[in-house]
């Protein structure tokens, strides 16, 4: 079977590329990627198939599937977080006009099956405390905006063109390779002007001084490498009931994090903001567990573990 992630050498394409190959013995991975970081894939950089590449550019997508004779796509480019105000419409070309053309060019190629990344921000501000597939959506953001667009779109393609695209919500998922700065778009970590706890969470490996967001916190979480086997399930399922998934595998306050955080790293430089913890969004994961049998193998503490080995054998990757 021949796979093409786009965004395929980011954070979750890395992850999941690794995944295909190792635990799925998929023979053929493809890599479409605008900006392709050889960091993110040591140990298998001579098993995939890294392909520059423009998800705004139709024709070079084509060529990719056609070049790898592609069976099924997941789509992960896509950039978080929120644009400067003058990027605003570059941010959404890509976000909107990109997911278009993932859609379209696998259409004309005859693909049926696409796993598309949309995100726990589709919800927006919500009283719920548990949210459901089927809760109002009112993305509060941009980025959140263009994910809910992707899954009308995914609707659409699904309608009319007789395809099955199916839309993973994750949580924030930790792991190596995806450290950034600024507010968090899904709620998980709304205390401005702090480093993204991954980000943090990497500092710490490093030895600098950090804040982690305070500690009573709850939040939605899931190890990419749990990531990783749900877009597997998600590609391979048979008649899936649904078209969107909320994914996370717990829910846990940030101090367990912070505490497993100091467990690990006992001479670290770990303090916790002062700032009034945020209420996010929670999602319920009945249904991903139910239909496409997800059952996360990974715990804050496993995965915390795992990812602080693999930022000590993969230094690089954490630097910026």
């Amino acid at each position: 079977m021949s796979i093409m992630i786009t965004g395929g050498t980011g954070f979750l394409g890395s992850y999941l590329a690794r995944h295909l190959l190792i635990e799925k013995g998929v023979e053929d991975v493809v890599l479409f990627d605008r900006y392709p970081d050889p960091r993110k894939l040591q140990g298998i950089e001579d098993r995939v198939s890294v392909v520059e590449g423009d998800v705004l550019e139709p024709q070079e997508l084509l060529a990719a599937l056609d070049r790898h004779r592609v069976e099924r796509v997941v789509h992960l480019a896509f950039g978080v977080g929120g644009p400067e105000p003058e990027k605003i419409v570059p941010y959404a070309r890509v976000q909107t006009m990109g997911t278009a053309n993932v859609f379209e060019t696998a259409r004309l190629h005859g693909i049926v099956r696409v796993v598309n990344a949309s995100s726990l921000a589709v919800y927006g501000p919500h009283e719920s405390t548990s949210l459901h597939e089927d809760d109002p959506k009112r993305p509060d953001s941009l980025y959140g905006a263009c994910k809910l667009w992707s899954e009308h779109l995914a609707d659409v393609y699904n309608d009319e063109h007789g395809m099955e695209i199916v839309s993973l919500r994750p949580c924030s998922v930790f792991g190596l390779g995806r450290a950034w700065r600024g507010s968090f778009a899904s709620g998980l970590v709304h205390v401005r002007d702090l480093p993204h706890y991954m980000a943090l969470t990497e500092l710490a490996v490093r030895g600098e001084p950090i804040t982690m967001p305070p500690g009573s916190q709850l939040a939605d979480w899931c190890y990419a490498a749990d990531a990783a086997e749900a877009w597997w399930l998600a590609l391979m399922a048979v008649n899936p009931p649904h078209r969107a998934y909320n994914m996370r595998a717990e829910q846990r306050p940030i101090g367990d994090y912070t505490a497993e955080l100091r467990r690990l790293l006992p001479d670290a430089r770990i303090e916790v903001s002062e700032r009034p913890a945020h209420v996010g969004q929670l999602m319920d994961n009945t249904l991903i567990r139910e239909e496409l049998g997800f059952a996360p193998r990974y715990t804050i503490e496993t995965g915390l573990a795992d990812y602080i080995e693999r930022i000590r054998s993969a230094p690089d990757v954490t630097r910026r």
